[in-house]
């Protein structure tokens, strides 16, 4: 049986190996930038968003619904992006396809809660904070839709990409 080492050791290890952004820099490996919100692509967008909903009018701490998105490469546009949204209301939890593009620090996305017919639409603006993306808005019910959801103001907090 392998003996254990200590935790203090395996941390040492595991921040030498990975090195620092000091060193990352030294050794001639530039740091990514943070990207200004003009230069957002759709690539930036890919990965687990988190988000609150609520009313006009209203703050964020008074969201009616909070909920997670996770957005991927469009697989017949590739300037835009694909992916799922989920969730939670006073009431019940609503699940969703969404699709969309960045375009200028400009973000649109459509929702559909039946994969046919959009059901919202979402439009804000990027803006980069602490090199994470954060975009805020408005989500309308989709033209022609009644008895959906009220206007509602959004957050979407990119989450921190895992190593």
């Amino acid at each position: 049986m392998r003996p254990m080492r200590p935790l203090a050791v395996g941390l040492a290890s595991a921040w030498l190996v990975l090195g620092t952004p000091a060193q990352a820099q030294v050794e001639g490996r530039p740091l990514d930038p943070c990207p200004a919100a003009r230069d957002v692509r759709p690539p930036d967008l890919y990965g687990l968003w988190h988000f609150s909903l609520w009313p006009s009018g209203g703050n964020e701490d008074a969201a009616v619904s909070r909920g997670a998105m996770l957005l991927e490469a469009h697989p017949e546009y590739p300037d835009s992006v694909r992916g799922q949204l989920k969730r939670s209301t006073r009431t019940d939890e609503v699940k969703a396809q969404v699709s969309g593009d960045v375009t200028d620090g400009g973000f649109n996305l459509d929702e559909s809660d039946d994969g046919v017919a959009m059901s919202a639409v979402w439009t804000g603006d990027i803006s980069p904070s602490d090199c994470r993306l954060d975009i805020r808005g408005t989500r309308r019910a989709a033209e022609g839709r009644s008895g959906g959801d009220p206007d509602w103001n959004f957050r979407l907090i990119k989450a921190p990409a895992r190593r």
